[in-house]
């Protein structure tokens, strides 16, 4: 990948922010059934789950999909020419700490899923809001990887670590038991799990997006879980090999997309809203569950220095 020189970092970066602005501006897809026309945008997934009495998991989602990406633009531009003494600067720390996360990508992938599992219960397509998003989202990764970033400060200790694994242990087991989302239709009402979800779109013939749900929901937190529970076991010169170094990078890179499955729901609740024709809304272990993979990400990131790969 060519790096940009100094030159066409902050046009890009400019370009990144005037992306974003027109994402949280413009509606991300539009469902229409019956004459019945409903749209969606950025600040609305949130709401979403208010409607449903989950505030603070509305909260949580206004944080990760509005507040922090839009820090992450607004800072863009004054770190955008990746100079040592700008990256050791208050903006590029608050940058390195947004960039743990924003999850602009995890939710621009939410959309397309959502909008292609919709096709059973009405007409939707994409709306510029989308397209705004998906070209925020890649100018966005595109700058990180080339913006040498201070390491965020964090306390880290093994103890600390696993309070945190084994919190989001406990909370993983009731999030895929408990229904995560229900779908009122005319013909009735049907609640689905985790895994009865990603049952019913391979039932759909959906098998790419079922694969992407079922790693994304259930073989990611679970398999988070175990990776970082096997590295707070080792010892050193172990804990210094090659592969838990590459592991521990591994893990640290997958547990954003956890959040997938929340996006998604909010992303459905939201556009499908046709009263007694049919409605979606979000079950008791959306919570739960992305309270399990918050937890986790915290969990990684209080791996201890002393043990860390």
């Amino acid at each position: 990948m060519l790096r940009p020189r100094p030159s066409s970092a902050l046009p890009l970066s400019i370009g990144a922010l005037i992306c974003w602005a027109f994402a949280l501006y413009f509606p991300l897809a539009t469902v229409e059934k019956l004459g019945i026309s409903v749209s969606n945008n950025l600040l609305s997934i949130g709401q979403t789950f208010r409607e449903e009495g989950q505030w603070l998991l509305g909260l949580c989602v206004d944080v990760l999909t509005v507040a922090i990406p839009s820090l992450m633009f607004l800072l863009l531009p004054l770190t955008a020419n990746g100079s040592a003494a700008k990256c050791e600067s208050q903006a590029g720390t608050l940058l390195s700490f947004a960039k743990a996360w924003a999850m602009p990508e995890v939710f621009c992938l939410s959309i397309l899923v959502a909008f292609i599992k919709l096709g059973d219960l009405a007409e939707a397509k994409l709306s510029p809001g989308f397209y705004f998003l998906l070209a925020a989202a890649l100018l966005l990764t595109y700058l990180l990887q080339q913006i040498k970033l201070p390491q965020a400060t964090h306390r880290k200790n093994a103890r600390s670590s696993i309070a945190y694994l084994i919190a989001a242990t406990l909370l993983l087991i009731p999030a895929n038991v408990l229904p995560i989302m229900t779908v009122s239709t005319a013909h009735g009402s049907r609640s689905s799990t985790l895994i009865s979800g990603v049952a019913d779109l391979a039932s759909h013939g959906l098998w790419g997006i079922a694969a992407i749900v079922f790693i994304a929901s259930i073989l990611v937190p679970f398999g988070k879980v175990g990776g970082l529970a096997w590295l707070l076991t080792l010892r050193p010169p172990n804990a210094s090999g090659a592969f838990p170094a590459k592991w521990y990078r591994v893990i640290d890179f997958i547990g954003r997309w956890s959040m997938l499955d929340i996006f998604l729901i909010g992303a459905l609740a939201g556009l499908v809203e046709f009263g007694s024709l049919a409605t979606i809304a979000p079950g008791p272990a959306a919570p739960l569950f992305a309270a399990a993979v918050i937890l986790t990400i915290i969990a990684v990131e209080r791996f201890p220095n002393d043990s860390r790969p």
